[in-house]
């Protein structure tokens, strides 16, 4: 007689286990208590930590999934194939997280079907949320064929597969459209803030600074989740790749910065640069964690040739991309709506658990469905991964990715 082996009790799934009681105990309070006692949002800052990072974070940190899309698909870079469904996985998972996020955001999540029959033309939500239903079928049908391969019936997979290819090019083409539009239009929402919104982050091409802050957010997003995935999850890759997705980083960041100064000057903001006020210190932050520390992180040599390295340097970058879209959402308009906003505990939790079910949904991704070209199950690499001098790591034959 077999017995039944329990799974073995580790820190981490402690941890886990720990962060999904708090998520459950926070949305019984959001559903059943009710916003006053899950959340410090009022009706001078309706918009919260929710908002702020499951929604204009996830949107942002999916753009590495239309960028390596279209680099492979429509550019014809085929270095970049071995790593292309886990970009769109990424992708994927960073829009369901805000999809699933709206549950707890909207006062009335069961009336989400209205804009689909109720059309508001002149609004830029309506143009949001259907590009966010829109994008997201995309992301689902491009990455279908990771779930479809897993299917035993040998004709309707190859069917599947055949009418998958067909359509293949016209499906990134849309997502590159449809993830083009929303990113810079999620900007637009704080257009018409004028007046309310602090002059540091009042813009009236606030759509253009939202669409290139997201390039490097989400090529920095790729890089940590190749590295993890490499580090942890048996997966061989070039780590020239990730070398490669940083010098990309690189130059974004620079135009970002001389646009966003630029911009400053326009506005006549530059002499809030240094009032003694709280926003000036938020400000200043989000320049050093997104601009300035990258920038030298991602330059220096010795780092550059570590995996871990660039591993770091996109932390940075990405914390500093959070602290951006939080000011531009909370923080630039505490002063016009004196609300004094500090999120809840309750928030705080279902956050970290929307976050922590898209890296275990990514995990189960890579360990089960075949996102790389090669995995191997067997023990995890050691934690100092060799230098990035053009060594690929053994690969046994394996089946190509679409």
């Amino acid at each position: 007689m077999t017995r039944l082996r329990l799974p073995k009790i580790t820190l981490w799934r402690v941890l886990v286990g720990v962060i999904f009681a708090a998520g459950a105990w926070a949305t019984y309070l959001r559903f059943v208590k009710g916003f006053e006692v899950a959340t410090n949002m009022s009706n001078g800052q309706p918009w919260g930590i929710w908002v702020a990072v499951a929604t204009l974070c996830g949107v942002g940190l999916s753009a590495g999934g239309f960028a390596i899309a279209g680099a492979v698909y429509l550019l014809g870079m085929e270095r970049y194939r071995p790593v292309l469904r886990a970009a769109v996985i990424i992708a994927f998972l960073g829009y369901l997280s805000v999809v699933a996020g709206y549950a707890w955001e909207l006062g009335l999540p069961w009336n989400f079907w209205h804009p689909l029959v109720m059309w508001n033309r002149s609004s830029v939500l309506f143009e949001v949320v259907w590009c966010i239903i829109l994008y997201t079928m995309v992301l689902a049908l491009e990455f279908s064929p990771a779930l479809v391969e897993r299917i035993p019936w040998a004709p309707v997979r190859e069917w599947y597969l055949r009418w998958h290819h067909r359509i293949l090019i016209a499906l990134v083409l849309i997502g590159v459209l449809l993830s083009s539009l929303h990113q810079s239009f999620l900007g637009g929402l704080f257009i018409i803030f004028k007046g309310k919104m602090y002059p540091l982050w009042y813009s009236n091409y606030q759509t253009t600074l939202f669409y290139m802050s997201a390039i490097p957010a989400g090529m920095a997003m790729i890089i940590m989740a190749l590295y993890l995935s490499v580090r942890s999850l048996n997966v061989r890759i070039d780590l020239r790749i990730l070398d490669d997705f940083s010098r990309i980083i690189t130059p974004i960041l620079v135009i970002f910065a001389l646009f966003r100064f630029a911009d400053l000057y326009k506005q006549h903001a530059l002499g809030y640069l240094f009032l003694p006020v709280e926003e000036t210190a938020y400000f200043w932050l989000e320049m050093a964690l997104f601009i300035a520390a990258p920038l030298v992180l991602f330059n220096l040599p010795r780092l550059r040739q570590q995996p871990i390295g660039l591993y770091w340097a996109s932390a940075v970058l990405i914390a500093g991309f959070m602290v951006h879209r939080i000011n531009v959402s909370i923080t630039s308009l505490e002063r016009a709506t004196h609300a004094g906003y500090v999120p809840k505990w309750p928030e705080m939790a279902v956050t970290i658990m929307l976050v922590a079910a898209a890296v275990l949904a990514f995990r189960g991704a890579v360990l089960h469905l075949r996102i790389f070209p090669q995995t191997m199950q067997v023990a995890p690499p050691p934690l100092l991964l060799p230098r990035m001098t053009g060594q690929v790591f053994p690969a046994r034959p394996s089946a190509a990715v679409n």
